[in-house]
């Protein structure tokens, strides 16, 4: 296995740690919560839960981390300030876990941080995400709200290569004059979190893994992806029944071990849902890190 040279960064969201070398911390699972179409919400505008049922969810994700200890967080999924602030006052009663704040509005995610700080909690919460596109608004609302934590998005349409991804975060490469990193800092995000963009599994997905590692050695930051986004896109899956489609879910547990093996510090693994079978997928992907890096 491998070991970085350059030291790496471990920052604390919520009691929970982010970063380290391969193999000698925890990854951190990052579950997806109130996404479109899913059951839990009954008013996507409001925000009304189906609570017991979210209850139940929550205690059995949290269940498996303790058994296992593997660390968890929960990503929020918003569509409207009221549902932003409905959600992440109800999560913060259910868990302790970091909580990240998800909406295509940027708008949506400042109430949530709004909320945060007005509940006390501004220390827990990570923004989802700053990237190329972000105004200087979004970027100065995080100072605002009090959150230094936030996904840093190395997503370079312009260039989906490794090179894209990481010049985007150095010097901004061909898409913009600064880079993203330079931009965390001069906001006072003191705890990035490196999100190296998992695309479509035609548009250099692939690609996202190397990245991780070159954004880890270059820059010693947490770095991690949701390549279970690019499973959905694998080309075999378009053409396959129902039934046959159920390998889906085999299918992306690669989506967990292949990060953890190129020494990601989250994985952002999809619905809480299949909370169990990623967890123990993960605890056993770390366990193996742990030993093959022992003697490193």
């Amino acid at each position: 296995m491998f070991k970085f040279q350059t030291a790496q960064k471990t920052f604390r969201i919520s009691g929970t740690d982010f970063g380290s070398q391969p193999g000698k911390g925890r990854t951190v699972m990052v579950a997806s919560l109130f996404y479109p179409g899913h059951g839990l919400v009954e008013d996507r505008q409001s925000g009304r839960l189906r609570l017991e049922d979210l209850r139940k969810k929550v205690e059995a994700c949290e269940e498996t981390s303790r058994t296992l200890g593997q660390p968890v967080a929960y990503m929020l999924y918003s569509e409207t300030e009221a549902a932003a602030r409905r959600y992440l006052e109800t999560m913060a009663d259910l868990t302790g876990a970091p909580l990240f704040l998800e909406s295509p509005r940027m708008e949506v995610k400042r109430a949530g941080m709004a909320a945060g700080a007005g509940m006390g909690i501004s220390e827990r919460l990570v923004y989802n995400s700053l990237n190329a596109g972000s105004s200087e608004e979004e970027w100065s609302s995080l100072r605002e709200n009090g959150v230094d934590s936030a996904v840093i998005m190395a997503f370079n349409p312009a260039d989906m290569s490794t090179k894209g991804r990481i010049y985007l975060l150095d010097d901004g490469g061909d898409l913009i004059k600064e880079g993203l990193l330079q931009k965390a800092e001069r906001h006072g995000i003191a705890r990035p979190l490196l999100d190296t963009a998992a695309t479509g599994f035609d548009q250099m997905a692939g690609s996202s893994l190397r990245a991780l590692m070159v954004a880890k050695a270059k820059w010693g930051l947490p770095c991690g992806c949701a390549l279970h986004n690019s499973v959905e896109t694998w080309p075999p899956f378009q053409d396959m029944d129902e039934e046959k489609r159920k390998l889906f879910r085999y299918v992306d547990l690669a989506a967990v071990t292949l990060p953890i093996s190129s020494g990601a510090d989250f994985v952002m693994f999809g619905p809480v849902e299949t909370a169990s079978r990623a967890l123990h997928v993960a605890a056993f992907t770390d366990g193996i890190m742990s030993q093959s890096t022992s003697e490193i």
